[in-house]
């Protein structure tokens, strides 16, 4: 996972393995939601329709992972049905998947449509600002990519 600011012992004995902890094991298992990591993360993004991805950091540094396990499945629940996709980042691949996007605040929520970032919410938030800040981003135009057409003359 990323840097740590404790010593080698210390860090040892807090570390958490997403892989085996109960709250973790439950969200890969129960929840519906699919692992991200940088291997899976296009192929998840690319997912046609509306997506969304919950990204989180080490929870030894950043207890609001922990949060964002509990709020994720939750969140997917808020869009009744309309998602293709919901996806929760592997806690030790989350940060890097976020620079990638240029989302700098973790935990975040990703909306994607048909690939494209549509814009994300940075933070924990109430529920009633996690309502507020979708329906601006579902609302908001997403700009067309720009292309050029090169033909043979």
């Amino acid at each position: 996972m990323g840097k740590t600011k404790l010593n080698a012992v210390t860090a040892e004995l807090v570390k958490i393995d997403p892989d085996k902890h109960p709250l973790f094991v439950k969200l890969w298992n129960e929840s519906g939601m699919t692992r991200v990591n940088q291997e899976n993360f296009e192929t998840f993004r690319q997912t046609s329709g509306l997506v969304m991805l919950c990204l989180v950091d080490d929870p030894v540094m950043f207890k609001e992972t922990f949060d964002m396990v509990v709020i994720g499945p939750e969140l997917v629940r808020m869009f009744d049905d309309t998602l293709s996709g919901a996806g929760f980042s592997d806690p030790r691949e989350g940060r890097a998947i976020a620079s990638s996007l240029g989302i700098h605040r973790l935990p975040a929520v990703a909306i994607f449509r048909f690939g494209e970032l549509m814009g994300a919410v940075e933070g924990l938030k109430t529920w009633a600002e996690y309502e507020k800040e979708f329906v601006k981003i579902l609302m908001s135009p997403v700009m067309p990519k720009k292309t050029i057409s090169i033909a043979s003359a």
